[in-house]
């Protein structure tokens, strides 16, 4: 998972604006969880829905975000 979060990273820091930017998020959410990084993961899923609310990640940001939070 470490690479998978370098390469979230990457493309999140050197193409900000890409429409890719929502979905790269959710995969380094996902890959923080995985790692056990739970708080990182929550504040990763906040950030993808207060910057991209009406994106279909964001609606997959919520769910797990709500799941988490349990």
């Amino acid at each position: 998972f470490d690479e998978a979060i370098a390469a979230q990273k990457w493309l999140i820091e050197t193409f900000p604006s890409s429409s890719k930017v929502p979905d790269a998020l959710l995969n380094l959410a996902s890959s923080q969880s995985e790692k056990g990084q739970s708080a990182a993961a929550q504040k990763t899923l906040q950030d993808l829905i207060s910057r991209y609310p009406d994106s279909g990640a964001a609606l997959k940001a919520k769910a797990r975000y709500g799941s988490m939070k349990k």
